[in-house]
């Protein structure tokens, strides 16, 4: 998961509905800045949008745009 980072995204949808928060970050586009391990079993990307929030995404939720520079 390493080669993802720096790259640019996308949030195209979520799997997640138990937050409605998370609502507001749908189709905002960000970087990968790294990657997080949940409940032993999941590795999450975790994302930085242009307003510096990080958040952390699973990669069904995410579409891939581009290789930052």
């Amino acid at each position: 998961m390493d080669k993802e980072v720096n790259k640019t995204i996308k949030i195209t949808q979520l799997k997640r509905n138990e937050n409605s928060k998370i609502t507001k970050f749908l189709y905002k586009t960000g970087t990968i800045i790294g990657t997080k391990k949940i409940r032993n079993q999941f590795t999450v990307f975790i994302i930085e949008l242009k307003d510096y929030s990080r958040i952390w995404m699973l990669k069904q939720e995410i579409t891939v745009l581009s290789k930052q520079q």
